[in-house]
């Protein structure tokens, strides 16, 4: 059996370290759309599933996969990113992954959404690399979730 210390290590530790592995998938990805594939190649790929305005398209995936990505990692705005991945997850899934004969990509994708929904419900838990400012008149169960700590 775990014990509850292990357990409220994972609580604490693994939290943050799920939350930021899970921006690193977007981030990454982003950041290999943009020096591997290059705009031009996503573009193309676009293109080729029919997508209206695919160049710009493209500039906005990548911008959009490296600042949302970025955010969950380094713990600012998390449920807004989180909510907004989820959605882009669900987008792509639906016009750019799926694959009737490849159930598996499909259930990636939904394993990542399920995982987002995870991190827009914990928000930063307790750890922001770089600290949000607090508006006034917050109440202090939203300035609890947005608390930073020296990392």
């Amino acid at each position: 059996m775990i014990k509850e210390h292990h357990l409220e290590f994972v609580r604490t530790t693994g939290s943050k370290l799920g939350r930021f592995l899970m921006g690193l998938l977007f981030f990454a990805s982003g950041l290999s759309m943009l020096f591997t594939m290059g705009p031009d190649g996503v573009a193309g790929y676009f293109t080729s599933l029919n997508l209206p305005a695919a160049a710009l398209l493209a500039w906005v995936v990548i911008i959009f996969k490296i600042l949302a990505g970025g955010a969950l990692m380094i713990g600012r705005h998390v449920p807004d990113a989180a909510a907004a991945l989820i959605l882009f997850t669900l987008i792509a899934t639906l016009v750019g992954h799926f694959d009737p004969f490849d159930a598996t990509a499909v259930l990636k994708n939904l394993a990542i959404v399920g995982g987002l929904l995870y991190v827009m419900a914990f928000g930063p838990h307790g750890m922001n690399l770089v600290p949000e400012k607090k508006e006034e008149g917050s109440n202090s169960e939203t300035e609890t979730t947005t608390e930073s700590v020296t990392v």
